[in-house]
C-alpha cells in the first residue's frame, strides 16, 4: 500500500506503474497521463506514449485532454454556486428557464436532471454521431431543438435511474439564463480561476489548443487510427471540457474544503438519489459515490472520440487517481483498477468465496438483456464443465469481441465477483415466486438493470474457447 512519500517508494510505485501501463501502451502509440496524489501531495505525475504519433510528441503530465463526462461535475457545481447565491433553486421545473421544451419539461426539475432520473431522452446516439461524421456538425441551438422535438419521456421523473447527456445540455442552458454569462466564462472565472486551474477551459469552438493530445481510435497495443475530430467531440455541458491531471487533481482537493461553496451545501453533490433503492446507481450531482472492496469511491469516467478519462478519489485515505488517454478504447477502468489496488493494499477488503451448489449454478444460466444506457446491453451467463461460471457482455452492436468473465467468483446469496481489478460484480434477482428474473451488473456506485430473456442457451463453454476452435 502506498503509506509515505520516500524517494524509493516513488521509484519502486513508478517502476510498477509503468509495468502496467506497458501492458496496453506502446510507447510510439497514444497512450495516457497519469496522476496520483495523497492529501494535497502529488505522488506520481507522468505521461506514457505519444501525444501525437506522426510527430513523435510524447504524452507529458502537461499534456491537455478532452475530459468528456468528468465535465458533468463541473456542470453541477455551476448550477450549485447559482442556488447558493438564490438564482435558482434544485426543484424548479425546467420549463422555467427553458420555456420553448415541449410539456413534458414543466414535470422535470433540475434536481431530477443533476441526478440522470429526469426521463428525458437521449440526443447522443449513433446518428448523431454519423451525422457529425458526414460533416453536419451541429451548435448548441441546434441541439437543444432536437431535445425540443422529443414529444414524450422516458419515464416518469423521479422513477428510474438512466444516465442521460441530454440533461446535462439542458443544465448549461439553465446555467446561461440564470447567471446572464455563456457557461464557458461562469466557469472561468467561479472556478477554473479561483482554483489555478489554468489549463482547464471549457471547449466552444473546434479549434485545437497548445499541448491538446491528438486523440485516437484503439483497438490494442499496436492496433490504432487518428479519430474524427470536429465540434461535436468537444460538445456541451455534459462533456466539453478541456483540462489536465494536474488541474482535476486541484479541482478535487477543492471539494474537500469550502473554498467553493460552504461544506453544508457541497455535501449535497455526494448524496446518492435513493440510496436505499438497489435498482439506482448511487449519483450525486456529477458524482458517483460508491466503494471498492469496503474504501469509499467518488468518481466520474469520460469518453468522447479519440478521448477517455477517469477520476477517482478516495476520500476516506485522502487518495486521488487521475487517468487521462487519448487513445479510445483502451482499457481505463482496468488500468484504474490495478494502480488504485497497488496504492490501496490491504485497505481492500478480502473477497470471501462461499460453495456454490449445482443446482444454483443452473439456475442462474441464461440470457439478460436490457437498455440501462442509450445502447442495449447483452450479458450471457453460462454453467461451464469445470464447475465454474462464466459470463460475457455485449454492449448494442459493437465490432470488438465482447467481455469475458471467467470463473465468477459467488460471494454469497446471488451475488458472484466478475473482475476484482475493475470490482465489478453480477447479481441476481428473483421474482416474488423466487425465479430468477434479471441481473444486475453493479461497479462501485453504477448499477446497470437487466432482464432475463431465456433460460440457459445450449452452450456450455465460454466465447474465448468456442473462438479458439473456429480458428
Amino acid at each position: 500500500m502506498l503509506t509515505g512519500t520516500g524517494g524509493m517508494e516513488r521509484r519502486d510505485l513508478e517502476r510498477q506503474i509503468g509495468a502496467v501501463v506497458a501492458e496496453y501502451v506502446d510507447p510510439a502509440g497514444p497512450g495516457l497521463s497519469l496522476l496520483i496524489g495523497r492529501s494535497n501531495q502529488v505522488i506520481l505525475a507522468k505521461g506514457y506514449g505519444m501525444a501525437d504519433v506522426t510527430r513523435g510528441e510524447p504524452l507529458t503530465a502537461a499534456s491537455r485532454f478532452v475530459i468528456g463526462s468528468v465535465t458533468k461535475q463541473f456542470t453541477a457545481m455551476a448550477v450549485m454556486m447559482l442556488r447558493h447565491r438564490g438564482a435558482l433553486a434544485y426543484d424548479d421545473c425546467l420549463a422555467r428557464w427553458l420555456p420553448g421544451l415541449p410539456g413534458w419539461s414543466d414535470r422535470v426539475t433540475l434536481r431530477h436532471l443533476l441526478q440522470h432520473t429526469g426521463g428525458v431522452r437521449e440526443y447522443l446516439t449513433e446518428e448523431f454521431w454519423t451525422a457529425a461524421g458526414e460533416g453536419k456538425y451541429p451548435d448548441l441551438d441546434s441541439v437543444l431543438r432536437r431535445i425540443a422535438t422529443f414529444e414524450d419521456l422516458e419515464f416518469d421523473p423521479g422513477t428510474r435511474w438512466r444516465y442521460c447527456n441530454s440533461g446535462y445540455v439542458l443544465l448549461g442552458a439553465v446555467v446561461e439564463r440564470a447567471s446572464g454569462r455563456s457557461f464557458a466564462s461562469f466557469l472561468k472565472e467561479h472556478v477554473f480561476d479561483r482554483l489555478g486551474m489554468a489549463d482547464t477551459f471549457v471547449g466552444e469552438t473546434d479549434e485545437r489548443v497548445p499541448r491538446l493530445a491528438t486523440g485516437y481510435e484503439y483497438k490494442t497495443r499496436g492496433d490504432f487510427r487518428p479519430a474524427p475530430w470536429h465540434f461535436a467531440v468537444i460538445g456541451w455541458a455534459d462533456g466539453n471540457m478541456i483540462s489536465t491531471p494536474a488541474d482535476l487533481f486541484r479541482w478535487g482537493q477543492a471539494l474537500y474544503t469550502d473554498e467553493l461553496l460552504p461544506l453544508s451545501e457541497l455535501a449535497a453533490a455526494f448524496v446518492p438519489c435513493r440510496p436505499l433503492d438497489a435498482t439506482f446507481s448511487r449519483y450525486g450531482f456529477g458524482h458517483l459515490v460508491g466503494d471498492r472492496r469496503g474504501v469509499r469511491e467518488i468518481h466520474h469516467g469520460g469518453g468522447t472520440l479519440g478521448y477517455v478519462s477517469a477520476f477517482t478519489r478516495f476520500t476516506d485515505e485522502q487518495l486521488t487517481l487521475v487517468i487521462l488517454s487519448n487513445a479510445a478504447g483502451i482499457k481505463l477502468a482496468e488500468i484504474a483498477g490495478r494502480v488504485a489496488g497497488m496504492c490501496l493494499g490491504d485497505k481492500l477488503a478480502p473477497l470471501a468465496p462461499a460453495v456454490l451448489p449445482e443446482a444454483s449454478r443452473q439456475e442462474v444460466a441464461g440470457l439478460y438483456e436490457g437498455s440501462p444506457r442509450d445502447h442495449r446491453i447483452r450479458v450471457t451467463v453460462r454453467a461451464v464443465p469445470d464447475g465454474d461460471l462464466a459470463a460475457e457482455l455485449t454492449h448494442g452492436e459493437q465490432e470488438s469481441p465482447p467481455q469475458l468473465y471467467e470463473g465468477l467468483l459467488a460471494l454469497g446469496g446471488d451475488l458472484f465477483c466478475a473482475d476484482p481489478v475493475t470490482d465489478t460484480y453480477l447479481e441476481f434477482t428473483r421474482d416474488h415466486a423466487g425465479g430468477i428474473a434479471g441481473l444486475r451488473i453493479k461497479r462501485s456506485g453504477s448499477v446497470e438493470n437487466l432482464s432475463r430473456v431465456c433460460s440457459p442457451p445450449e452452450v456450455d463453454e465460454p466465447a474465448q474457447a468456442r473462438a479458439g476452435q473456429a480458428e
